[in-house]
């Protein structure tokens, strides 16, 4: 069953996120599309300034038979060019969206758009897609953070999607905040293996956060299957957890090899995602 058809019946929701190739490799991007088999629901394609745009990966995997989420960043984005985009999108059936700010320069001339009006102008073009917006749990002021996403909200976005998923406490808690202001709000969990302490460094440093203890103890022992555990726990909390409706999984590793396909899709399989 496709993604979109699971949250729409209910059920638990699995997502695959990948980084595109640098150019157009068609092989390269179904390899990594195809990570998790018929597990992933849909394939969440990363949108970089050094990569293959979004776009045009998601196009190629929906002509391939898989489900697309295109990442259409507002940094950078003019509308004549968001405009051209979402015409594209649309030809191509691209069916689910998610707005974010993104990392590219801001360009000269005209300003860039803000991601409210990305997700306005999506709602109008693809009248029937899914628009996403993404939640920062880990934000040091959880209220301006919940100040940030309303407004994404209340254009037309009906998801939110995560940082990665350490903490399954502390998700739920800013979830509920949101939920406060706006009530009917599916949530999307992103969660990351972590099988290496140079992995839980790197993470940690670039989102600006401080790992559990318990996570920190783990690879900090170098035991890879106390680490796969640990990852397996949270999404089993995840499944178990009624502010969750799906995962979204991103792996550390750009390229991983098929084993860590194996190992994420029998975590996903215990902890009963695919049920």
């Amino acid at each position: 069953m496709r993604f979109l058809d699971r949250l729409a019946a209910g059920e638990f929701a699995v997502a695959l996120e990948i980084t595109p190739p640098q150019r157009h490799l068609p092989r390269v991007l179904l390899r990594r599309a195809r990570l998790l088999g018929d597990a992933a629901h849909a394939v969440n394609v990363i949108q970089r300034p050094d990569r293959q745009s979004s776009l045009d990966a998601s196009l190629e995997l929906r002509a391939a038979g898989l489900d697309p989420v295109w990442h259409l960043a507002a940094r950078g984005l003019f509308r004549e060019q968001a405009v051209g985009a979402v015409e594209r999108a649309r030809a191509g059936g691209i069916e689910q969206v998610l707005c974010i700010a993104g990392d590219h320069p801001a360009g000269e001339g005209e300003p860039s758009m803000t991601v409210r009006e990305v997700v306005a102008l999506v709602r109008a073009g693809l009248p029937g897609a899914t628009v996403g917006a993404t939640l920062n749990q880990y934000a040091r002021d959880p209220a301006a953070a919940r100040r940030n996403l309303l407004p994404k909200l209340r254009a037309g976005a009906s998801y939110v999607q995560t940082q990665p998923t350490f903490d399954v406490g502390a998700l739920e808690v800013a979830l509920a905040g949101v939920r406060r202001e706006v009530a009917e709000v599916t949530a999307i969990a992103m969660a990351m293996p972590l099988i290496s302490a140079e992995a839980g460094e790197r993470i940690a440093a670039r989102l600006g956060l401080e790992l559990p203890p318990r996570l920190r103890d783990v690879l900090a022992s170098g035991d890879e299957e106390a680490a796969w555990a640990f990852f397996g726990d949270v999404l089993k909390r995840l499944v178990d957890s009624p502010a969750v409706q799906g995962v979204a999984i991103m792996t550390f590793e750009m390229d991983p090899p098929p084993a860590a396909g194996e190992r994420i899709v029998a975590a996903l399989e215990a902890a009963g995602a695919l049920a």
